[in-house]
């Protein structure tokens, strides 16, 4: 299965599963891959059909949890996606072990977890720097820059939003020089070092004023 298609599976599974609804059932007449099998006895709690899954399509195992763990470690996917597909992959490894012997597979998705789990701990921003930025940017705005949105995206860049008041004495839209966006990022890269991308975007009266990266 192509990691595309694989993806456009996963991600209609992941759905059906929180909605409550039958998994693949367009797909009942289509050959479905060992995966996809598997997640339907999962989503019946059927230990047994999980089983035979495994049993009978043993072969086919060790490619398809590569490829579902290849799509949970990239930026495609949420972190739950990529709980729920390691959960899956953890327990198909789990069981090929169990009929096979071979803990190979097993060990690997485990590794790959922990790498994954200790990826999301560096991302995470510390309080400290993040309160430190944030005073940072309405000093620099002189208590007017309201930071409406201070977040990291999926791909682990820092996205900034900055609501602007309207100009005093006017009805115009509000200027950002590029003095003021320049002092921001230094600001921001300042409190929060380890940051390595993102953006800082100014915007008032629903209009987009600047915005300044933070590569």
């Amino acid at each position: 299965m192509s990691t595309t298609t694989l993806k456009s599976c996963f991600v209609a599974i992941f759905i059906a599963l929180l909605l409550g609804s039958p998994v693949l059932a367009e797909q009942e007449e289509e050959a479905v891959s060992v995966g996809n099998a598997f997640i339907q006895a999962y989503n019946k709690h059927d230990q047994a059909a999980m089983k035979k899954v495994i049993e009978t399509r043993k072969d086919e195992v060790p490619d398809e949890v590569q490829a579902i763990v290849q799509y949970a470690m990239s930026p495609d996917a949420s972190p739950q996606e990529q709980d729920f597909l390691f959960n899956i992959a953890g327990n198909m490894s789990y069981t090929y072990k169990d009929v096979t012997g071979d803990e190979r597979l097993l060990a690997a998705v485990k590794q790959n977890y922990q790498t994954l789990l200790a990826s999301r701990k560096a991302t995470t921003l510390p309080k400290e720097g993040v309160e430190e930025a944030k005073a940072a940017l309405i000093a620099l705005g002189k208590g007017k820059w309201r930071v409406t949105s201070f977040v990291m995206d999926a791909k682990k860049g820092l996205l900034i939003d900055i609501d602007v008041p309207p100009s005093e004495g006017g009805s115009g839209a509000p200027k950002i020089s590029i003095k003021e966006s320049q002092a921001s990022r230094e600001a921001v890269l300042k409190a929060l070092p380890g940051v390595k991308k993102g953006k800082i975007t100014w915007s008032g009266m629903g209009v987009g004023l600047r915005a300044v990266l933070l590569d």
